[in-house]
C-alpha cells in the first residue's frame, strides 16, 4: 500500500494537479486540511481512496475535524491541527492521538514540514502545497511486506 499525506492547498489546485501526476500511482490520499475542496480537482484523474478533514479555511464542508484511521498498518490520527495548538507545543496533538489509541499523528496548519515525537507519539507535518514554507513536499507512507515506512517527498 502506498499513501500520499498532504496539506494547506488553499485553492491552489492547479499545484495539487501537478503535485498528484508528478507522484505517480498510490493507493490512498489524505487531505489534512484548509483546501478540500481542492480535492474536486483531482477525482478524475486518481484511482485511490481519498480521505479528508475539515481545516479552519474549510467553511462550507461537513468534514470532520479530525480521524483515526488505518493506514499501512499503522493507527493514525489525522487533523488539521488549528484546534491542537499545533503553532506551539505540539503536546495537545499527541494527547489526542494518544486518546485515540493511535501512535503516528498528521497534522497542518503551519505549512512547514515537520517530524518529532513527543511523548511517544510521532508527530508529522508535511507542510503545504498551497503556500509552502520550504518548498513543496508531501508525505509518504508504505506498506512493503509488513514494513511500515514513512518519508518526506520534496522538490515537487
Amino acid at each position: 500500500m502506498r499513501a500520499i499525506i498532504l496539506s494547506d492547498t488553499h485553492g491552489s489546485r492547479n499545484k495539487l494537479c501537478e503535485t498528484v501526476a508528478a507522484l505517480g500511482d498510490f493507493d490512498v490520499l489524505v487531505h489534512l486540511g484548509d483546501g478540500a475542496s481542492d480535492l474536486d480537482a483531482v477525482r478524475p484523474y486518481i484511482n485511490a481512496d481519498i480521505i479528508a478533514v475539515k481545516g479552519n479555511n474549510d467553511i462550507f464542508t461537513n468534514l470532520p475535524e479530525w480521524r483515526a484511521i488505518e493506514l499501512c498498518g499503522q493507527k493514525v490520527y489525522c487533523c488539521h491541527g488549528h484546534n491542537a495548538g499545533v503553532r506551539g507545543k505540539r503536546d495537545t496533538l499527541a494527547r489526542l492521538a494518544r486518546e485515540a489509541g493511535c501512535s503516528l499523528a498528521f497534522y497542518g496548519h503551519t505549512h512547514s514540514q515537520a517530524d518529532e515525537t513527543i511523548d511517544g507519539v510521532r508527530c508529522m507535518n508535511p507542510g503545504s502545497i498551497g503556500y509552502p514554507v520550504g518548498g513543496r513536499a508531501v508525505i509518504e507512507m508504505t506498506d512493503d511486506g509488513g514494513e511500515t515506512n514513512i518519508r518526506f517527498i520534496t522538490g515537487l
